[in-house]
């Protein structure tokens, strides 16, 4: 039977999951119990309820595949804990994600052609490795090679955590040995698509108690120049990349501080740094800074730049 397979359980996994993760503030066995009955999808064998036996062990291995935590409270209600808040819960939200379209696709294989999905530059193996690292606190050797420079560096870095930007890898770390001494102590970002090999060792580091990952990167877009100064930036978006805007902010501060029928303008606090800029460019006309009139200029410097190059040709 259809059920019974290794692949249709994960598929009732997903389902369950995906069910709950549907009701932040909660819903009861029985209440999935009669959506699991009403399922034309996933359940194949039309049963008319979800057994609470089944329910159960469904639950407990969702939570082990998918790396969510399911838990009921005093209403015995069931919800995702931490829901659309921690990191552990966005993977968990992608891996479900991700499992989902698999599942659809090798469903039917012609939807191969149809559903295309970016690659991530990253090595797996390093990442496993980093990975180990976080999480028994073990400092890494790493050969590194940078984008602005011909030789690699050596460093060994206590690992801090991991962002990913724009389908990359970043590794945050403080370096504890390095051929250039003067990165000695500090915190750096390392690409990990640009980690040529990554040994985890046995030397065990602290991590600072008052250290989160989320508020060090909290004021920039992406993971350069923290320790840059807090700005505030206005720009004025045109009808079509508002609504771009709208529904994925560059930045947790952006606030639209109004708006009419042809145009919005927005609003940034945050540290203006390559990243930031480069979505900026990246809507062309479509945006205008306004403020502060040191960017402005930067980006009007760049227009005249551009446009004596496309004027010559060179």
């Amino acid at each position: 039977m259809a059920k019974s397979t290794t692949g249709h359980l994960y598929r009732c996994y997903a389902w369950l999951v995906d069910t709950i993760d549907q009701y932040p503030k909660g819903i009861s066995y029985e209440e999935i119990s009669k959506l699991w009955g009403a399922d034309r999808e996933v359940n194949d064998d039309k049963e008319g309820y979800l057994v609470e036996s089944k329910f159960h062990r469904w639950r407990r291995a969702a939570e082990e595949f998918f790396g969510f935590e399911i838990v009921c409270d005093s209403n015995g209600c069931y919800s995702i804990a931490n829901h659309d808040n921690s990191s552990l819960y966005k993977l968990a939200r992608q891996t479900l994600n991700a499992f989902a379209v698999s599942n659809i696709i090798k469903g039917n294989r012609t939807l191969d052609k149809q559903i295309l999905y970016e690659d991530v530059p990253s090595s797996q193996q390093h990442l496993t490795t980093i990975l180990s690292a976080l999480r028994n606190r073990h400092t890494l050797r790493m050969v590194h090679q940078s984008y602005w420079r011909d030789e690699p560096s050596n460093p060994t870095v206590e690992p801090y955590g991991l962002k990913m930007f724009r389908q990359r890898w970043y590794l945050l770390a403080k370096v504890i040995e390095s051929d250039d001494s003067r990165k000695i102590g500090k915190i750096l970002t390392y690409g990990v698509d640009r980690i040529v090999s990554a040994a985890e060792t046995e030397s065990r580091y602290t991590l600072p108690d008052d250290f989160d990952a989320n508020k060090y990167f909290e004021n920039i877009v992406g993971v350069s120049n923290v320790e840059g100064k807090i700005e505030k930036v206005t720009i004025v978006a045109d009808d079509v990349q508002r609504k771009y805007l709208r529904s994925l902010p560059l930045h947790h501060s952006q606030k639209e501080v109004w708006t009419d029928e042809w145009a919005s303008e927005f609003e940034y606090k945050l540290i203006v740094n390559e990243e930031f800029k480069r979505e900026l460019r990246a809507f062309g006309a479509g945006v205008e800074v306004l403020k502060p009139a040191w960017l402005r200029k930067e980006f009007r410097d760049e227009l005249d730049e551009l446009c004596k190059i496309y004027a010559t040709g060179k």
